[in-house]
């Protein structure tokens, strides 16, 4: 009884945190409630939940800035909550926000909806912060129309990437889903998580994206070497309004960590040629080595490629 009442205590805390949205200024739009219709409402359970997943969300589309939003960053609602502002002018995707590549606890087992808004910033054009949106969430916040919105249905334990990725050009702009592996203990050894989050490019370039290791950092990367089982990744499945198709990532072990990393176009055999590199990022002292590498969608029809340290002790909850 102790431990049902503790759970119940950590789930009702979690509906109340996830229930505060930065002020609607006075919106006199409809509220639209989330899929189960909790929407986070202060003091309640949300029903159907019982267990705890994480959710992690990538801005990896540089079809966003315009001349109305020219920073590219965008405000991320989960049902009627916020996730933050990411983004960035001249890094699509890179992890600058707090919560761009960071794991958030969400309800497990019940659905979601996640929309993307065009970012408010710090009080841009009178209308609120950034967040103001989810008051609204997923309709319009004073004639503002959300990018993408999509549902998804975490496992419980279980773990989700959802990028906003693709561009307009290309007809691929929207969200993409990805299923990560689970840790409840800590992986034996060290590893890269491979995902093709670059749809656009994916359509010009056979469909497929390949990742590596490299010798040095410099671009193009020396000595590229091909990760096992990465080299020719097909392209992912862009989410519906009403459901996320999801695609598994690709999990590569790693014997010696190396300089740098690289993507470039898949290929079955052989090894893939680079195309982006960044360097090897580092990880928190006592884990072990475990990396996200995302390959996304570059300006002008190229390629990039945004690395997360992976958190691997437990859930983080």
């Amino acid at each position: 009884m102790r431990s049902l009442l503790a759970r119940l205590a950590v789930l009702g805390a979690l509906a109340v945190s996830m229930s505060a949205c930065g002020g609607g200024t006075g919106t006199s739009l409809p509220f639209a409630g989330g899929p189960n219709n909790g929407g986070g409402q202060s003091g309640t359970i949300q029903t159907g939940s019982n267990g705890l997943a994480l959710l992690r969300f990538i801005q990896g589309s540089p079809d966003v800035a315009t001349v109305a939003n020219p920073s590219g960053a965008v405000d991320v609602c989960i049902d009627q909550s916020p996730l933050g502002s990411l983004g960035g002018s001249s890094q699509y995707g890179k992890p600058l926000g707090t919560n761009s590549g960071t794991l958030t606890a969400v309800p497990a087992g019940i659905g979601h909806t996640i929309a993307t808004y065009p970012s408010l910033g710090n009080g841009a054009g009178g209308f609120g912060t950034s967040g103001s949106e989810c008051a609204t969430a997923p309709g319009p916040y004073f004639g503002i129309s959300p990018l993408a919105v999509t549902t998804v249905v975490p496992a419980i334990n279980g773990r989700l990437t959802v990028v906003l990725a693709g561009t307009h050009a290309t007809n691929t702009f929207g969200y993409y889903v990805f299923t990560e592996p689970t840790f409840a203990v800590a992986p034996a050894g060290n590893e890269i998580i491979s995902h093709n989050a670059a749809p656009a490019f994916s359509s010009v370039s056979g469909g497929h994206v390949g990742f590596g290791t490299c010798s040095t950092t410099v671009t193009p990367c020396a000595t590229p070497a091909t990760l096992v089982g990465a080299g020719d990744i097909a392209a992912p499945r862009i989410a519906t309004v009403g459901s996320a198709t999801t695609t598994s990532a690709i999990t590569s072990p790693l014997s010696v960590i190396p300089a740098g990393f690289y993507d470039g176009i898949g290929v079955p055999a052989g090894s893939v040629v680079p195309i982006a590199s960044i360097v090897a990022p580092s990880v928190a002292a006592g884990q072990p080595y475990i990396i996200d590498l995302y390959g996304i969608d570059g300006p002008a029809g190229g390629l990039n490629l945004v690395p997360v340290a992976e958190q691997t002790l437990g859930f983080g909850f």
